[in-house]
């Protein structure tokens, strides 16, 4: 099979004849059809702080949608010929954390394409209790991108209730700040996605047809102040001025990843009775709401996306990382 490989070289990925993934009784093969080029496998890709733990040479990817190939234990022969797309987060379903339901941030998590192969090559292996049958109606390009919309529902519940009357503010227009922004169009609130003047034409400008406002930072100020802030750049700039945008008992919640460290004033964040919550990957309920709103927006969600064959992974890699595109796909099919 045709893979891409991530090499020891910082900034440098490559294709590569590989052998098919060996099964393992508890695993199915996949043959892939879309992987999604995620913010991860770009910190991966360019070596930063906080990935140190990816071992390299790798197949990166863990945004993927494809077919059910071959098994070898029978029981999961039903799964053979159906289209799928798979939980990166192998959770081990026994930890503390598992069993209270919060398996986004179980003890064991090892994640498809960072800490092992994942799916940007033309096989995949996954253990079958990961694997999730696309519902109909969801086209297979579309369902590469049902982990990324699973990760903005989990961070919009860490928000708790969202009402009609909230004013939000959505830091970041890449995929998941994006996602966000939609989802809590959808339920109803007045929502902001900011970002830079350059982010404006590639990105900004593709969420007002969600009925989401676009928010130019170099302008300025919003004019008014938000009930929540959803902080998604990952830029430590954009972690103070998200809290200066905040109304007094508002909350902040915490998505992106950050390289470096921000320092915070507290007093002023205690005085105002700030509340401050995280929010890391998904759990498998998650993905049953995203493919609720893949499919109810499927026909507007499909212009987001920019396809790249196999053979121009490198340049999806550079889109990506320059922001020149929303949400770079890789087609293997």
């Amino acid at each position: 099979m045709r893979a891409a490989i991530k090499t020891v070289k910082s900034g440098e990925i490559i294709l590569q004849e590989k052998e098919l993934p060996k099964l393992n009784s508890d695993e199915v093969l996949i043959q892939v059809d879309y992987c999604g080029v995620c913010g991860s496998d770009l910190h991966a890709y360019k070596h930063s702080k906080g990935y140190e733990f990816v071992s390299k040479p790798i197949i990166l990817g863990h945004e993927f949608s494809g077919v059910v190939v071959d098994c070898l234990d029978a029981s999961y022969e039903h799964l053979k010929g159906k289209s799928v797309i798979v939980e990166p987060m192998n959770y081990c379903g026994k930890c503390e954390n598992c069993v209270n339901g919060r398996k986004s941030i179980c003890t064991q998590n090892k994640v498809m394409g960072l800490h092992f192969d994942g799916g940007m090559a033309q096989f995949v292996k996954t253990e079958a209790r990961y694997v999730r049958e696309i519902p109909n109606g969801i086209p297979l390009q579309l369902a590469a991108l049902s982990e990324p919309m699973s990760v903005a529902v989990h961070a919009v519940h860490q928000s708790g209730e969202i009402s009609k009357s909230d004013t939000i503010l959505v830091q970041g227009p890449g995929i998941i700040g994006f996602f966000v922004s939609v989802i809590l169009a959808q339920k109803g609130a007045k929502v902001y996605l900011s970002g830079l003047e350059k982010d404006y034409e590639n990105r900004l400008s593709k969420c007002q047809k969600f009925g989401v406002i676009p928010h130019i930072v170099e302008s300025g100020n919003l004019g008014e102040k938000v009930d929540i802030v959803f902080e998604c750049s990952g830029s430590n700039a954009a972690v103070k001025s998200g809290f200066s945008s905040l109304k007094k008992g508002g909350k902040a919640i915490f998505v992106a990843l950050y390289e470096k460290e921000t320092a915070l004033f507290l007093t002023e964040l205690v005085r105002n009775e700030v509340s401050i919550n995280t929010s890391y990957g998904s759990n498998p309920e998650d993905f049953n709401e995203a493919f609720v709103v893949l499919k109810l927006l499927s026909e507007q969600l499909m212009d987001i996306m920019t396809i790249y064959p196999l053979t121009d992974v490198s340049q999806a890699f550079e889109d990506g990382l320059n922001q020149v595109v929303l949400k770079p796909v890789i087609s293997l099919c």
